[in-house]
């Protein structure tokens, strides 16, 4: 599963607020999916910005739910 279709997958699981799927498409339009999440540092490139929200997300799950 690539880097999209897992922040897509966890997102789909997660998250059931009005306006989501607003949101959800709205970042598909964007870059984010193949933006870098720094221009010189960690994760500079392409898909670094989801790969850098990916991380974060299983951190936090290991940290806050032993997973």
């Amino acid at each position: 599963m690539n880097t999209k279709d897992e922040f897509i997958q966890i997102f789909n699981d997660n998250i059931h607020r009005e306006g989501a799927d607003a949101l959800l498409r709205w970042l598909e339009s964007t870059d984010f999916f193949m933006a870098p999440a720094s221009t010189k540092y960690h994760s500079c490139h392409e898909g670094g910005l989801v790969e850098h929200s990916l991380n974060v997300c299983h951190r936090l799950k290991r940290v806050f739910f032993g997973e």
